[in-house]
């Protein structure tokens, strides 16, 4: 537990000094997205909540302690005797003789008094010996309700990761599309200036200077939506992270090699059996089955032992006593009830065995849409890798034919913005395979 604090405290410190220098890998984000996201936060309290109420429940295994004290004073005594009271008429006609003869020598009354004012005081341990096995199940479901707690902190961290994967890589998306419309303002700067002579010679008429002025037109306005689109998901990711936005920040990472997606095939069931959610369902099963037991040892004796040591003044004398104890308690009304409870949570049990075999089967159903979304991604990226390639040949023999005269000029740019859509394309499906790669390895790696 140190070392996770501090490894944690190292991240926390470190990762803001690399964001003032405005560089932000993607491993840096996602550190940055599980210290700061507040999802994670709670989820990490709930286990903590989660290790407290198994410490609570700890303390069943140790006795109880109580301590009480009363006090009370009354106007006049509870129990008050006199020789007044004596029904037998000689008895009290003998006592009466005696007590005026030598009642005020001896300093006595001619009545006794109790219980008008005193003070009662006692400290009482019981030690559970037999608790019809509460205390162990219940022990046993607290350390269910901590892996639990780990378990949806674990399916937290993995939905943040990919969102903040996901926003990352529009990022970049977006800036691999801004270098594209760019890269294609560039030509069209070359090909404004090639047609402004032609133009001034004659060889062209105004209506193929105005369609390039269009196209460059049209390209800056591109250029001004995709920045503003970056903008705006730098923003959110910031959000994500939790850091300060800032127009300088750079994300440093870019689009890898795309590998087969068959190198990380994994088979369904084996990789449902691997999932959080999957373990949570087991942990579904077990905890309704404890309930069961608890509910069992409700109508088990209950067997402890212990001792009381009390205090009093009651008899206008103070007086300890130190007592042993031992009770046994056998709940013989609840023998009914509890027969009922327990058919009802043999029913939850089954309803729990249902649910798992239910979202088994749908998990490895999601397993395998996951897979199928994968694959066809890469198919989608090799096409539109074979797309740049004839796009690009196409748009060189349209600028060679051009110079040549054998086509139009609307024909060229046409190739430029075929060229365009195929290398848009093209990120677009990079991006889409490494957001469902990740999110495939994500529920196949454990």
């Amino acid at each position: 537990m140190f070392l996770k604090k501090y490894i944690l405290l190292l991240i926390a410190i470190a990762l803001p000094m690399a964001v003032l220098g405005q560089e932000l890998s993607l491993d840096s984000c996602l550190r940055l997205a599980v210290v700061n996201n507040a999802d994670i936060k709670n989820a990490d309290l709930a286990i903590k909540e989660a290790e407290q109420t198994k410490k609570a429940v700890v303390t069943k295994y140790f006795p109880a302690f109580s301590a009480s004290t009363q006090a009370f004073h009354s106007d006049k005594p509870y129990i008050e005797l006199g020789i007044s009271d004596i029904k037998s008429n000689v008895v009290r006609d003998v006592l009466q003789v005696i007590y005026d003869n030598i009642g005020e020598l001896l300093g006595v009354e001619d009545h006794i008094s109790f219980l008008r004012n005193g003070v009662v005081a006692g400290v009482v341990a019981v030690q559970p010996v037999y608790a019809g096995g509460r205390i162990v199940t219940g022990n046993k479901l607290a350390n269910l309700g901590i892996e639990a707690s780990t378990y949806q902190r674990q399916i937290a961290e993995r939905d943040l990761l990919l969102n903040t994967e996901e926003l990352y890589w529009q990022i970049k998306m977006l800036e691999e599309k801004l270098k594209t419309v760019k890269t294609v303002l560039g030509l069209l700067d070359n090909l404004e200036k090639d047609v402004r002579v032609a133009l001034q010679a004659g060889l062209i008429t105004p209506n193929d200077g105005l369609r390039v002025k269009l196209k460059i037109n049209e390209m800056n306005s591109n250029v001004i939506k995709i920045e503003n689109g970056i903008k705006l998901s730098k923003r959110a990711l910031c959000q994500q992270i939790g850091i300060e936005y800032s127009d300088d920040i750079c994300l440093t990472d870019s689009v890898a090699e795309i590998k087969s997606p068959w190198e990380y095939m994994v088979d369904n069931s084996v990789a449902v059996q691997g999932r959080s959610e999957y373990k949570l369902l087991e942990l579904n099963v077990k905890a309704s089955r404890l309930q069961k037991r608890m509910i069992i040892g409700e109508s088990l004796p209950q067997i402890g032992f212990g001792g009381a040591y009390t205090y009093n003044n009651l008899l206008e004398k103070g007086r300890t006593n130190l007592t042993g104890f031992a009770t046994i308690q056998v709940p013989l009304t609840a023998w009914w009830e509890s027969a009922h409870n327990i058919k009802k949570q043999n029913y939850k049990i089954e309803e729990a065995e249902n649910m798992q075999s239910d979202v088994t089967a749908k998990l490895e159903l999601q397993t395998q849409k996951i897979w199928d979304e994968l694959e066809a991604a890469y198919r989608s990226f090799l096409l539109a890798e074979q797309a740049v390639e004839d796009a690009q040949s196409n748009m060189r023999m349209s600028s060679q034919y051009y110079n040549a005269g054998l086509i139009p000029l609307s024909d060229l740019l046409e190739a430029q913005t075929l060229y365009r859509n195929a290398l848009d394309t093209r990120i677009e499906q990079s991006i889409a395979y490494i957001i469902c790669l990740r999110h495939y390895k994500q529920i196949t790696e454990h």
